[in-house]
């Protein structure tokens, strides 16, 4: 079975709704805390396109299955099959179209953190426009305990933080809900019973914002670190094929997976 056989996209893995002109989109793979393959942030990208030329979505909320996660960052599995750096860079352009999606959404974006968001699922979240999330909530970026360098998720963060991030990234520590909304990645906690309809509600309000003048307000936001944003992603890059040329990232990925494996109770 080839790479893209084994990981291609199940229409199951995202799900969609309409909830009065606010399309609700929710990763559905509970199994592995909703971590998502390069062909779900393919379909991501394809249905905020889709979504922002739809006059019928006032708005978008982006969600997670179940109550364990929102997004645990990029489904390990994939990254697994890389032989060596040269793999990377389609894996990595796909990565980037996906964000350029969420970035240039014109439309109220709001992210209902259902669980953990960790690595690239939390980078997705600092896209939006609006982050809710419960008391239970942890965030953050924990590539480096993968075996995978962390180098875009420290810019993002340091963007927001400055040199903090650094701490943050090395460590690949989780941050609780209160530290997140301090920091200011998260804007409202909410109980976890009502994340969903807090964000509909925030969509709801931002929606009813004059829509020529936020649709011009989010493309000069987007803007603003272009440069920036396109330099982090070719240091990651650079970054990703060095570990992935040595097979460090792999070994690691390898020795997750099988401690995974001692760790899940044997079926009675």
């Amino acid at each position: 079975m080839t790479e893209s056989e084994k990981f291609v996209h199940k229409p199951q893995d995202l799900l969609s709704e309409m909830r009065d002109r606010v399309q609700v989109l929710t990763i559905n793979r509970p199994e592995s805390y909703n971590s998502w393959t390069s062909a779900l942030r393919d379909e991501l990208g394809r249905r905020l396109l889709a979504a922002d030329m739809d006059a019928n979505v006032d708005a978008v909320v982006l969600t997670g299955a179940g109550d364990r996660a929102f997004c645990s960052g990029q489904d390990l599995a994939e990254l697994q099959e890389f032989a060596d750096g040269g793999s990377i860079e389609p894996w990595l352009q796909r990565l980037v179209t996906c964000y350029d999606a969420v970035r240039q959404f014109s439309k109220p974006l709001v992210a209902a953190i259902n669980g953990v968001a960790a690595g690239s699922g939390f980078q997705v979240t600092q896209f939006c426009d609006y982050v809710i999330a419960h008391p239970d909530v942890r965030v953050g970026q924990t590539e480096v305990n993968s075996g995978l360098p962390s180098v875009f998720g420290t810019w993002l963060m340091w963007e927001r933080i400055g040199r903090r991030a650094i701490e943050l990234a090395l460590q690949g520590r989780l941050m609780g809900v209160e530290e997140a909304k301090q920091l200011g990645f998260i804007q409202e906690i909410a109980q976890k019973s009502e994340v969903l309809e807090t964000a509909l509600n925030a969509a709801r309000r931002l929606s009813s914002k004059p829509r020529v003048a936020y649709k011009l307000s989010k493309s000069a936001n987007w803007q603003f670190d272009e440069q920036r944003y396109t330099a982090a992603m070719k240091m990651a890059a650079t970054a990703y094929r060095e570990a992935f040329n040595t097979g460090a990232p792999q070994t690691e990925i390898g020795e997750f997976f099988k401690r995974r494996r001692i760790r899940k109770p044997i079926p009675t």
